[in-house]
């Protein structure tokens, strides 16, 4: 009975510690959970800080993530904005704890933004072509179907 009683006490001691927890939170399958990548740090290839993610742009249509909002520059809120960086330009840091991005913070800030509070059409085709090339990425062909056809499953 007292080894129970011990076994019991040590999961429990075990379930509120951090490391733990916080790993037992992690799914096993490789997915990534988007609380987890929103906030996310973005660094260069040589591991300078970027900015964070802002937020996630879903296809509604294909379920994929189009986009992260990349939130970079400004200084005390001023020239702050966001830019719209295809999925596909990203690749996974270490454990899945950052993110990388290879462009540096130079080239970054011509790169396509937008305003805080004035975010583009992201169905737009000029648009998706300006931020494709931008990344020197070939634009999806899902990304190529104009907003009011139906896309093919």
């Amino acid at each position: 009975m007292t080894k129970v009683f011990i076994a019991i006490a040590i999961l429990a001691l075990c379930a509120t510690c951090p490391l733990t927890s916080s790993y037992a939170a992690r799914d096993k399958s490789g997915v990534l959970k988007a609380s987890n990548l929103i906030g996310a740090k973005v660094q260069d290839i040589e591991g300078k800080k970027l900015g964070t993610i802002k937020d996630l742009v879903i296809d509604p249509l294909e379920g994929d993530i189009g986009y992260a909002v990349l939130d970079f520059g400004g200084f005390l809120g001023l020239g702050d904005k966001y830019f719209a960086v295809p999925w596909d330009a990203f690749k996974l840091g270490e454990n899945q704890k950052y993110l990388i991005l290879d462009v540096s913070k130079k080239v970054l800030k011509n790169a396509p933004g937008f305003p805080k509070d004035q975010w583009p059409d992201m169905s737009n085709g000029q648009w998706i072509i300006t931020l494709y090339d931008f990344y020197d990425l070939p634009v999806p062909e899902e990304r190529r179907a104009a907003p009011d056809k139906p896309k093919k499953k």
